[in-house]
């Protein structure tokens, strides 16, 4: 019940529309109000209970209700800027009538640093200039009062022991309004960190799903252009048989459900075998072994990842008894790989090993792994072929294909 009640009244004039940083000010205000009034409100028995005098009881009750309650109230109907100087303002000067009163006797002026202090956090950065006046000021005043306290006349006569409990109740409240704020400090810089591990958590993944890990280690050592040559990487592309006139016949959310449901199943897989995913274009998924980190293995891994994606969409294909068939092409060699652009970049290779795997995909057969002899001269001995013979292939001429059937040891 009481958390529920401060919570109201501290987040009062705080809607959701507000922006974050504006709502912890608000926040931090009308908690300073209430913790303030708190004080005064306490301090008020002490002062009946030593028969103080009228003018003394009645300040304290009418800054312990009104100090308070017009700040959230300007708070609360948007007035935020009005709420702010009030609360200073009517503070300094409750301090000041405190300090005319009883001269030298009590140190209330050190309450002016106090509020210096929560002149840095009331204010938004928006407000910057208003804020360092503020803080001027208030360290003007408490200066000027530490000087001249001396020789400020004391209007009103104080029981002793009235001065004693007040002394103590003012260094209490000194002390306990100091912890307020440094705690206030710590949670603020507590939250920024939990806040900013979280966005590098999030920055961290989303890198890490575009690029490789070791790239993304480079990009943020050194911004200079990323390119490497690889002698030993296999490049593996497919596609879909059809799939574009088969989606003409589709609705639009099934196209991007269907075809993301086998992608991410080609994920899986490359994760599984320890392959790089390049890019996807359309219904086209490009992958390659042996890079960033070298791996002797790179060919056979992708193979029996091409492998088992004709098992994923013959699965795909009893499931939803669509016509879907996968042309996939390999080809092993030497290729070039890189970070290119400055938005939307992305990790691409490049050189003739490249577009032979790409004519390997586009010349191939429906269902089947069309491979190069390259590729085919580092898994005859692990993988069962069936050659196909050699064909034309435009921009690389006469090319001796073989086609990948299964492996000879279970994947």
């Amino acid at each position: 019940m009481l958390q529920l009640l401060w919570n109201t009244i501290a987040y009062s004039g705080s809607t959701h529309a507000s922006h974050s940083s504006e709502v912890k000010h608000i926040v931090l205000l009308n908690a300073l109000a209430m913790i303030t009034a708190a004080f005064a409100l306490f301090n008020l028995p002490v002062t009946l209970f030593v028969h103080a005098p009228l003018s003394v009881i009645c300040g304290t009750l009418a800054f312990s209700l009104l100090m308070p309650l017009v700040t959230i109230i300007l708070n609360g109907r948007g007035h935020l800027l009005a709420a702010r100087f009030w609360f200073l303002v009517v503070s300094s000067g409750r301090i000041v009538l405190g300090m005319i009163f009883l001269g030298s006797v009590l140190p209330l002026h050190f309450f002016f640093l106090a509020l210096m202090t929560v002149s840095f956090f009331v204010f938004p950065a928006k407000q910057k200039k208003l804020m360092i006046a503020t803080c001027i000021v208030m360290l003007s005043s408490f200066i000027g009062f530490e000087l001249f306290r001396d020789q400020i006349p004391l209007l009103a006569w104080m029981k002793p022991e009235y001065i004693q409990i007040q002394r103590v109740a003012i260094n209490a409240g000194f002390g306990i309004l100091t912890f307020c704020i440094a705690f206030y400090i710590y949670s603020t810089f507590d939250r920024s960190e939990r806040y900013l591990h979280a966005e590098q958590s999030k920055s961290e993944r989303l890198l890490n799903n575009i690029l490789p890990g070791s790239i993304v280690r480079q990009l943020r050592e050194s911004p200079d252009t990323i390119a490497e040559r690889f002698e030993n990487c296999t490049v593996l592309f497919s596609d879909i048989v059809g799939f574009t006139s088969m989606s003409r016949q589709m609705p639009a959310v099934q196209v991007v459900e269907l075809l993301n449901g086998i992608f991410s199943a080609f994920d899986d897989l490359a994760e599984k075998h320890g392959l790089e995913k390049i890019k996807t274009i359309g219904d086209a998924y490009m992958i390659v072994g042996g890079l960033p980190e070298p791996d002797p293995h790179h060919a056979e891994n992708v193979a029996r990842f091409a492998l088992e994606m004709l098992d994923v969409v013959r699965q795909y294909r009893q499931e939803n008894g669509l016509p879907l068939e996968l042309r996939i092409g390999i080809n092993s060699g030497d290729a070039v790989a890189g970070v290119i652009g400055k938005k939307k970049f992305i990790y691409d290779l490049w050189g003739d090993s490249v577009n032979t795997a790409s004519r390997m995909e586009s010349h191939g057969l429906p269902g089947q792994i069309q491979v190069t002899e390259s590729t085919y001269m580092l898994l005859k001995d692990k993988f069962q072929f069936s050659e196909r013979g050699s064909m034309e292939v435009k921009g690389l001429g006469i090319v001796k294909s073989y086609l990948l059937m299964e492996a000879m040891e279970p994947i």
